[in-house]
């Protein structure tokens, strides 16, 4: 029976070719990319839980300019946390330790992979064999309710309400741990239902407590999807990690500013490959799965081929156009933009970006670059309509070339922008 692993790679155009290289790689050793739906918004809970139904992660890590993508970092870091099996692809020129020496990973040349092609093999074969022929389900499945762990906010009188909504709109049942009072009942029953919960929902208001930190990072270190909402402005802007996978800042634990929030964390969290818009994919999928553990032959893995790669990469998150025929998906800034807005005067980004506009409209060489300059036109739209998330999709989807230019003319405030939508 092949195994479903979560494939971690970059979605600029450059990369294509290089992703779908090792994608069919991956399939010819049986080693299945798991199906996950495209997202106008991500958040860290989706990619835990995502992890946890895989048997282990293969990442294709690219230069960007002997940097690494930090969304790919962030899940590499998952697995490394997760104790996954993980191989990790490495381009040939970022530096030695871009990766921890002890995580299996292979060197791969941009230019030449297709030369690699025996050392690739051998690298999947090794991550294959430690994965074994038949992996098992999950163990200890779970007879109950499917279950949200709350973490902290101990005293708030909003958390009953709370509570409840999780129980009755959610359809979680609602497991309540105060730190402040030891385990219940026995050690091993605390550490129960971390292990099972299905989700883990933490209210910081601040620095937490000595035990609830220690119970926010037991979660952690047994990667249960987690969704962290904090009052704390701080908490979520001084961070290397990308904007969608830190807590989410809230203005207050009252429930009524809290409730679209869970609402809104909740269907990321529980977005699958059911969700897809072409339920014809989705029954390709769900057969291929069936006939997985059962008959399984080159026919089947050729199909499984067409269904999980096919003619191109789904987007998820801060991402360019990709794929043999690609397309940018819309993607939510909102969060973004709530962490960067007090830095980006929109007044200011509206006029730095008539100048950039002017410069790129005479230089720009290339249909690429002419669909850059129209992209800083919209943004510039967007910053003079006021609409601060609206401007930095745009400027993500601007890119390097535009950001460049920003550079070359002085315009500081829509580089700071481009570099914050494209993670720099």
């Amino acid at each position: 029976m092949p195994n479903i692993v979560y494939f971690s790679h970059s979605y600029r155009s450059r990369d294509v070719p290089v992703n779908d290289y090792f994608a069919r790689l991956m399939k010819s050793e049986n080693l299945v990319p798991s199906l996950d739906p495209p997202s106008d918004a991500i958040n860290g809970a989706k990619l835990e839980r995502h992890l946890n139904y895989s048997d282990g992660m293969v990442a294709v890590l690219t230069d960007r300019g002997s940097k690494i993508s930090p969304y790919i970092d962030f899940e590499i870091s998952l697995a490394i946390r997760g104790r996954r099996p993980l191989l990790v692809f490495v381009e040939d020129t970022l530096p030695t330790g871009v990766v921890p020496h002890r995580v299996l990973q292979q060197r791969f040349s941009h230019r030449s992979f297709l030369r690699q092609a025996r050392e690739h093999r051998q690298a999947l074969r090794t991550l294959r064999a430690y994965l074994g022929e038949q992996p098992g389900p999950r163990y200890q499945s779970s007879e109950s309710k499917r279950s949200c762990l709350v973490l902290g906010d101990h005293n708030s009188p909003q958390r009953d309400a709370f509570v409840q909504f999780l129980d009755s709109n959610l359809g979680y049942e609602p497991l309540v741990l105060n730190p402040t009072e030891g385990p219940p009942v026995l050690e091993s029953d605390w550490w129960d239902a971390i292990s099972h919960a299905d989700v883990a929902v933490a209210l910081e208001a601040g620095d937490p407590s000595a035990s609830d930190a220690y119970a926010l990072g037991a979660v952690r270190g047994a990667l249960r999807p987690l969704i962290v909402l904090t009052t704390d402005k701080s908490a979520a802007v001084a961070s290397s990690i990308p904007v969608e996978y830190r807590p989410r800042q809230v203005e207050s634990f009252e429930f009524e500013a809290l409730q679209p929030v869970l609402i809104e964390e909740f269907s990321l969290l529980e977005q699958d490959f059911l969700d897809l818009d072409d339920q014809g994919e989705v029954a390709r999928y769900s057969q291929q799965l069936i006939e997985l553990d059962g008959h399984y032959g080159p026919s089947t893995r050729e199909r499984v081929t067409e269904v999980v790669v096919g003619d191109k990469y789904e987007v998820s998150g801060q991402a360019a156009a990709v794929g043999p025929n690609a397309h940018v998906h819309h993607v939510s800034f909102n969060q973004l933009w709530l962490q960067k807005k007090d830095r980006l005067d929109l007044g200011t980004l509206a006029s730095e970006l008539e100048l950039v506009r002017a410069k790129a409209r005479a230089t720009a060489a290339s249909p690429e670059e002419d669909d850059a300059t129209a992209e800083a036109g919209k943004a510039q739209r967007a910053a003079e309509a006021g609409d601060g998330p609206a401007a930095m999709s745009h400027l993500a989807r601007a890119g390097n070339w535009v950001l460049s230019i920003a550079e070359d003319v002085g315009a500081a405030v829509v580089s700071a922008a481009i570099k914050a939508s494209i993670g720099m």
